[in-house]
């Protein structure tokens, strides 16, 4: 059911790995250059983007948050180079990345339903949406450990004869990529790519971006409920 090394994203792939791995194995032999200070960065640029979006520079914000993505990849690759790897810097890298990714969530939402025409309840579900996310998450791995199937989520075998689907699934095997794209490329496609390169279509994305985690949290609660089945069973006297 569970692979135990999960699949790369397919934003991280092809855009990211490419230049974050020889750049962090060029920049770990740099005296000041840590982990940690790279998280840093990172979260500061959330902060930064998430005021862009609160004053209506959406197009400066999906840069910035683009940008802010790839040091928080880079983050980790800099740490495994420097063989500096450690709790309190896997803590400070989740905590500034869900922090940041709150914040510019909100200030965008904030700034289309002040100005920019979208309903309320839908910048208020998506926050919503995304606490229980995070929350169901965090709980699933935790579980998950407990009886053994690594982080409890998809085991990402895809397996189809469809003409042009199969040879993009043989490949993403390849590349051990995943070959659905999921969370991670519904953030940088709303708070990135569209801000920065169509920002017309902000609220369209929104109310698809609210969509998608209500299908996300729904998944995420039946695997929760699947493992704690298995526990209960593996458990029992």
């Amino acid at each position: 059911m569970i692979t135990s090394e999960r699949p790369r994203e397919i934003w991280t792939r092809l855009t990211v790995d490419p230049l974050a791995d020889p750049l962090a194995q060029r920049i770990a032999g740099v005296r000041w250059v840590t982990p940690n200070r790279v998280t840093g960065l990172a979260f500061l640029l959330s902060v930064v983007a998430a005021g862009c979006f609160a004053t209506g520079w959406l197009r400066v914000g999906g840069a910035l948050f683009l940008v802010r993505f790839f040091l928080d990849c880079l983050d980790g690759k800099v740490a495994r180079a420097q063989l500096s790897s450690s709790e309190r810097g896997a803590f400070l890298d989740i905590a500034a990345d869900v922090t940041g990714m709150s914040l510019t969530f909100a200030a965008l939402a904030w700034h289309q339903s002040r100005d920019g025409g979208l309903p309320t309840g839908v910048g208020l579900g998506l926050m919503a949406a995304l606490v229980v996310y995070n929350w169901a998450l965090s709980h699933r791995k935790r579980m998950a450990e407990r009886i053994g199937w690594g982080s409890g989520g998809s085991a990402h075998q895809w397996r189809t004869s469809l003409p042009g689907v199969s040879s993009w699934v043989r490949l993403c095997r390849r590349l051990n990529m995943s070959a659905v794209p999921w969370v991670l490329e519904a953030e940088i496609a709303s708070l990135g790519l569209v801000p920065l390169l169509v920002p017309q279509l902000t609220n369209l994305t929104l109310v698809l971006v609210l969509l998608f985690y209500a299908v996300a949290d729904v998944v995420n609660l039946r695997r929760i409920w699947t493992i704690a089945e298995a526990l209960d069973t593996k458990e029992a006297p």
